[in-house]
Formats: structure tokens, sequence, C-alpha cells
């Protein structure tokens, strides 16, 4: 179904090289540098915003990092997820480890963020400026070497096609390890009723599908939100998360991202949602799926 969107893991890992303290959620931190350094290669208008600049229809920073609007919306082609969330405390010889996910025409754009990942050992992590060095890159499903040791394996740069296996499940327990955050009319959500997952889940896929592919998605969104109201809830628990972020366009300084992580069982005939669930494995719900919120593990009861 999804064979169309091509993908591509970047799995990084850095070592550090001195004590310090990092925030306990590094998706936004790592997000911010991998930004800079792309900027930094891209741009030759550093002083101008991205929305305003006329060579904004042409810029890779813009394409392959920062979509500042259009017929798609401000959507992005990459997700992370910061492997060891939670750890605050670092020291000389500790390690980080992220998946940088490429979608569509980004995974096809490997290259300009291999070239930021290792530029990334010229800038300082989080307030302090705490140094780290790049280890390696890896495709973590194939386990082939993309850069270590100074050395890069430019052919393994290669995307595939988006590939899931059909199944028949009638239980599927969603497990959230990072924020998430599925606001409606300004508000958090409370509970996570199927028909809303899935109307967060089908414009995201919609949006990066018209943004970063060729492929003209067509679905009766209608019809599967009607069959997504006889799933039904069997339990949940969640706990809230109190996230903030720096931002420039805050008075404070500071971006107020409340969020939370839990988990969620759903009971019905879900095997028409199998595919949907599974790609979102890769692409997120929710928003802030490039600083690393709204991933999710998924099991199945077969």
């Amino acid at each position: 179904m999804f064979e169309f969107l091509k993908k591509i893991t970047l799995r990084a890992s850095y070592e550090c090289q001195e004590s310090g303290t990092l925030p306990g959620y590094l998706g936004s931190t790592v997000r911010g540098i991998l930004g800079h350094c792309i900027r930094d290669f891209c741009c030759d208008r550093q002083q101008e915003q991205c929305f305003r600049c006329e060579k904004r229809g042409t810029c890779l920073y813009v394409q392959c990092f920062s979509n500042t609007g259009g017929e798609a919306g401000a959507v992005n082609p990459y997700t992370l997820y910061v492997h060891g969330q939670g750890k605050e405390n670092w020291e000389k010889g500790d390690v980080c480890t992220f998946d940088l996910t490429l979608l569509g025409k980004a995974a096809e754009q490997a290259g300009v963020y291999l070239d930021a990942l290792q530029a990334v050992d010229q800038k300082g992590w989080g307030a302090k400026r705490l140094s780290f060095r790049l280890r390696q890159v890896i495709e973590p499903e194939s386990g082939t070497l993309i850069y270590a040791g100074g050395k890069s394996w430019i052919r393994n740069l290669y995307p595939k096609p988006l590939m899931i296996a059909d199944r028949k499940v009638s239980y599927a327990c969603l497990t959230f390890d990072t924020p998430l955050r599925i606001v409606s009319g300004g508000d958090l959500f409370e509970t996570l009723p199927f028909e809303v997952l899935m109307q967060f889940m089908i414009r995201r896929i919609s949006l990066l599908t018209t943004a970063y592919t060729d492929f003209c998605m067509e679905w009766d969104e209608e019809n599967l939100l009607a069959h997504a109201k006889q799933i039904r809830i069997v339990c949940e628990d969640w706990k809230d998360v109190e996230f903030s972020r720096y931002s420039m366009n805050q008075k404070t300084g500071k971006l107020e991202l409340p969020s939370k992580t839990g988990w969620v069982l759903y009971e019905g005939d879900l095997s028409g949602f199998v595919p949907i669930l599974e790609v979102g494995r890769y692409l997120r719900v929710g928003k802030g799926a490039t600083i690393g919120f709204g991933h999710y593990e998924i099991s199945y009861d077969r």
C-alpha cells in the first residue's frame, strides 16, 4: 500500500568528550544542531527569514529540513528518535545514539544529511556547548556501514520502498515512549479513541505524500474513519509530560509543549488498519515528529 514512499534510516552514534548536563529529551537539541549544519551548507542569506526569502523555492535547507509552508503545509520529510531518553548527566565516553529517518524525496538527498551528521562534530550540544564526536553512522535494518573512522560508504545510502505485510488482527497495543502531542481546539488529548488516532495519521500521511512524493494518494477517508469508530479502547494509561524548548519567537525564550507518554490497547476488526499503523511507526503521529515526538512500538494478538 505504501511502496511508493521511499525511506532510509541513518543511525548515528556520538561519543561525549567531556562531562556536563543536557535536556532529558534530546530530540529538540539534535534537530537544532542538524538544522544549523544544513543551513551553513545551503544558505547564503543567513540573516533573512526563510519564508521571506526569494530563493526558498529551490533552497535545499527548505526542501530537506525546514519547509516553511505551501500546498502541503509546513510538514518536514524526516523524523528523529533518540535512544535512551531521559538521560541528563553525561560523562566523557558516554555514547548518544539517534535514528534520523528520511522519507520520500528527502531519502534521495541522504548525502546532505550525512554531511550534516559529520559537521555536528564542530558544534557544541546544549546551553553549555558540550562536545561530542561522531563514531559511526549505520543503516540499522541491514546493519551496513555508512560512515566510520573518517571513511564514508556512499553506496549504502540507498533508500528502499516502505514494504508492509498484511496481517489479520483483533487487538493492537501501542506504547508511546516519547512525548505524544495530539491537540484539538488548542487542548491536549485526555483519551485516544481509535478514530482520532486514524484522523491524525491519515492527515500526516497525506501531507507527506503530497509534499515529498510524486504519488497521488487516493483513499476513502470518510469510510476509513467510519470503520475506525467501531474499534474500541480496552484500556489505556497516560502520564503528563511537561516539555519546553528554546524558541526565539517566544517572549520568554521558551515554547511550552505539554504532552503525554503511555499506552493504549484497541480491540476490533483492525486488519484493514494494519498498514496505516505500521507506516505510522516511521512517520509518527501528532505534533513534534521532527524533534522525536510521537514514536511508538506496536504489538498485535497474532
